[in-house]
């Protein structure tokens, strides 16, 4: 499971030895806190609370996420008054990638 979830963190390619070791990086989570999080990710909804944010929010977002589509951070800009959107994107290859 935590091989395929490492997959979805990068847009494009990655070489092995990059993937092995950010996996690496994931077995060295406690167990229960990387499900803790995957629940919490299904589970939370702060949909309704955006509104109630008063302070000046940036929010910078990968157009191309997997885990949380772009789409979203397009509302949340849309509900947090004076909240700004900054969208990520990769323009050309990573070389260390």
């Amino acid at each position: 499971m935590l091989r395929k979830l490492t997959d979805t963190f990068f847009f494009q390619y990655i070489t092995v030895p990059f993937s092995d070791w950010f996996f690496q990086i994931c077995l060295q989570a406690a167990g229960w806190s990387t499900a803790a999080v995957m629940m919490s990710l299904r589970d939370e909804n702060v949909y309704n609370d955006l509104g109630k944010i008063l302070v000046p929010t940036l929010i910078i977002h990968g157009i191309h996420d997997k885990v949380v589509p772009f789409k979203n951070a397009q509302e949340t800009n849309k509900l947090i008054r004076n909240s700004q959107l900054v969208p990520f994107s990769i323009q050309r290859p990573c070389s260390f990638l």
